[in-house]
């Protein structure tokens, strides 16, 4: 180390040979200090005799020391790529013998140079980066491996009758203390004096604290919900809003009563401990019953009353807790309590939770999922997350209280408190999940409308995975993880990995996917704004109105996209090469699709077909019920779906019976017998076709003679009529008529008749009878 600490320390000084100034002396300064801290570790690991929170402080310095050489790498990169560039411009290097322009080649060597100069503290900070990185991975592996001895650190058993008069006393004394130094403040003018200037102030705040913790929470929640509601059945987001209440209102509460009692001013050395923690106290007993009833609500849940009423208690019982053990806590550091006296004090907590833990486990295993009458679909969801759950409550609960049985306090420790604080996040997740799903579902999915529901079915799946990325780093605080540890992460994220010349960041995908979402999101609601506000006021049919909603989405996906890529300040020019290859698949395997696509486009612009038309395309007929950018969907009347790609009614003949409007002609051949008045048949066919109410008299009916068959004299009824839909009933309704009217007129419908003409008769005659005559000799 001290052989690669001096030749560093030569190459800085090779670095700057030839910089000047207040840059030279900057830069200098700090890789000299990196040597020093790196020097500092290395020394440290070599003993290990420093503390956890010496080892912390060095990995920060580390964990700087290392930010900064990347990016003094990073600019090294960046000033290193005009340079390459310029000299890639003047060609490669003439052969051995070959003869170069004085003025080239004196720019050649001067850009050579210009790159051995900037690649120097290239190579140092890479240098410096991959020693302050392993130095860091072995500083947390010192860390680590102290924290798991102590979890496996065999202490003495809380059963131990020995101990439980230690601990008795050691409370004893540290409130002999705690009284002692109350004693002593008030035995002083001065402080008496304080206190009373102090006091009326202090009183009216703690009884106002008081008051909304006991009195006001109730009713200012209902007060929150009349006033929502207005006399109407409450809606979910409103129920949200009025749970949230009862969160601010005791809040605010414990606020005051703090405040007050630190305004006294009354706590010494050993009071000073108790009332750091008062905040964290309240915290814990004010979240357990709100989140109590936000999970365990019988109206929100549609729970049993015996289920919520038992978790509603269970959750109670675990804040209780989880507050007296913060209490404990803070209590044995001043206190300066051995194992031994924690581990007595700390015992009825683990056996408290412990029972509360196997409670909960029956709870989400018999009572919770039975009561909620989950079906097979949301048994891949809520059912196996709740028994996953149920079954780890359990093992907690037998193995917690027998490792602080036997002495295993540490270990006891970590499974029950971090579990405690668990149960809480997870609480709070499906809270907030709810919540922000009501204002999703009365904000964007408020209607029956299929095209909306399509549209935001996503946004909660996004809302949950937010959620889901944001209670990772707590609940890695919760289970042990140190905040260097995330800092360690969110370090190797924003850093990225370097492939060739460029830096690639797990960040930017973070930052692309949440603006992304955003854009996306708002691109909703836009559509939201114009399908109930803006459409509604205008002339546009159906299908004007879903492709002005289709190209608002279009749009606004493409800005998302953008706008995100922009974001995250990806240089797109190195997916050159990757853009030439998708564009060679696309001419190759992907045209087909990309067909399709442009297709839906033109459909959309230019509407030949819109939802709601009958048309008849590739042997199907039907109702165009969809219109995607790939293909179109079709409702035949025989009420099967049939999928027709784009380019098929781009590319092919499409009938359109109801464009560009809703008229249309029937068409009703009819043929009469020979002998009948054609005029006669004409008269009665119009006087038919003009008595049907949605036949249209301009243009107005006509009767075409249009053959002489073999048995009839055909004609052709035209009706024109307002509503081409109606075509078949208004032909049968025709036929009907014409059927009625020719037998009132007497005028007859032939049919076909065919005469038969035998030939040879006689021939046929005498073969037969032979063989009448055969059949009757072999009867007798």
């Amino acid at each position: 180390m001290r052989l690669f600490n001096t030749v560093l320390q030569a190459v800085v000084i090779i670095i700057f040979m030839s910089n000047t100034g207040l840059a030279q002396t900057d830069d200098t300064e700090m890789v000299n200090a990196w040597v020093a801290t790196a020097t500092r570790a290395e020394a440290a690991l070599e003993t290990k005799q420093s503390s956890t929170v010496a080892f912390e402080t060095l990995r920060s310095e580390l964990a700087a020391q290392r930010s900064e050489a990347l990016e003094l790498e990073a600019v090294s990169q960046s000033n290193i790529v005009p340079i390459r560039t310029e000299l890639d411009a003047l060609g490669s290097s003439p052969e051995d013998g070959a003869q170069e322009a004085t003025e080239i080649a004196t720019l050649r060597a001067a850009l050579n140079e210009a790159i051995a100069d900037e690649t120097v503290p290239l190579l140092l900070a890479q240098a410096a980066y991959r020693r302050a990185d392993g130095l860091i991975r072995e500083i947390n592996g010192v860390i680590r491996t102290r924290f798991s001895d102590t979890l496996v650190e065999l202490g003495p058993s809380p059963l131990n009758p020995s101990l439980w008069s230690e601990a008795a006393r050691k409370i004893n004394h540290y409130a002999t203390r705690l009284g002692g130094e109350t004693r002593d403040l008030f035995s002083q003018d001065v402080s008496r004096a304080s206190l009373m200037q102090k006091a009326p102030l202090a009183l009216l705040i703690a009884g106002l604290g008081l008051w909304m913790l006991l009195g006001a929470r109730r009713g200012f929640a209902d007060l929150v919900t009349r006033g929502l509601s207005a006399g109407e059945e409450i809606k979910l987001w409103q129920s949200s809003v009025a749970d949230l209440a009862r969160l601010l209102v005791p809040s605010a509460g414990a606020a005051a009563v703090i405040f007050a009692v630190r305004s006294f001013d009354l706590a010494g050395v050993w009071g000073s401990a108790i009332v750091g923690v008062l905040p964290h106290v309240a915290v814990a007993l004010i979240a357990a019953p709100w989140l109590a009833h936000s999970v365990f609500g019988v109206a929100q849940k549609g729970v049993s009353d015996d289920v919520a009423r038992s978790g509603y208690l269970m959750s109670l019982l675990l804040g209780a807790v989880y507050a007296a053990s913060i209490l404990l806590q803070a209590v044995s550091v001043q206190g300066d309590f051995s194992t031994g006296t924690q581990a007595v004090l700390n015992f009825p907590l683990i056996l408290v939770s412990g029972f509360v833990f196997s409670r909960l486990s029956r709870i989400l295993k018999n009572g919770w999922t039975a009561d909620l009458n989950l079906n097979d679909e949301t048994k891949t969801t809520e059912f196996i997350f709740s028994s996953i759950l149920s079954r780890v409550l359990m093992l907690f609960a037998i193995v917690a209280p027998l490792l602080a049985a036997i002495g295993y306090f540490a270990a006891a420790r970590f499974l029950v408190f971090p579990t405690i604080l668990t149960l809480g996040l997870l609480a709070v997740i499906l809270v907030l999940f709810d919540f922000l799903r009501a204002f999703l579902d009365y904000w964007i999915e408020g209607g029956e409308h299929e095209l909306r529901r399509d549209q935001t079915r996503l946004i909660p799946v996004f809302v949950g995975l937010m959620l889901m990325l944001g209670a990772l780093p707590v609940l890695a605080l919760i289970w042990g993880a140190r905040p260097s540890d995330l800092s360690e992460i969110w370090g190797w994220l924003s850093d990225g990995v370097s492939i060739g010349e460029s830096r690639f960041s797990l960040t930017d995908l973070l930052v692309f996917v949440l603006v992304f979402g955003i854009g996306y999101t708002i691109t909703t609601l836009l559509q939201k704004t114009i399908r109930t506000s803006v459409l509604p006021r205008t002339n546009m049919d159906i299908g004007g109105k879903t492709a002005v909603l289709a190209g608002v989405g279009y749009v606004g996906v493409t800005v998302a996209t953008l706008a995100a890529i922009s974001a995250t300040g990806l240089d797109l020019s190195s997916l050159a090469i990757v853009a030439g290859a998708l564009s060679v698949g696309i001419g190759f395997g992907l045209q087909t699709i990309v067909s399709n696509f442009v297709s839906g486009i033109i459909l959309l612009i230019e509407r030949p077909i819109k939802e709601g038309d009958w048309i008849v395309a590739g042997g199907h007929e039907g109702i165009v019920r969809k219109i995607s950018v790939r293909a179109t969907l079709v409702d035949t009347f025989d009420r099967s779906a049939v999928v027709i790609p784009n380019s098929d009614l781009i590319a092919g003949s499409v009938l359109n019976w109801t464009s560009p409007d809703l008229s249309g002609r029937v068409k009703v051949p009819i043929g009469v017998a020979y002998g009948t008045d054609p005029e006669k048949v004409k008269e009665v066919l119009l006087s038919i076709a003009a008595a049907h109410p949605i036949a249209l008299k301009r243009p107005g009916p006509s009767v075409l003679f249009k053959d002489f068959a073999a048995s009839s004299l055909d004609f052709e009824l035209r009706v024109f009529i307002r509503d081409v839909n109606k075509i078949l009933s208004v032909r049968s309704d025709i036929n009907f008529e014409i059927a009625r009217r020719f037998e009132e007129e007497g005028i007859k419908i032939p049919f076909n008749q065919s005469e038969v003409t035998l030939k040879n008769v006689e021939q046929i005659g005498a073969v037969v009878g032979d063989a009448i005559k055969g059949i009757t000799a072999t009867d007798t």
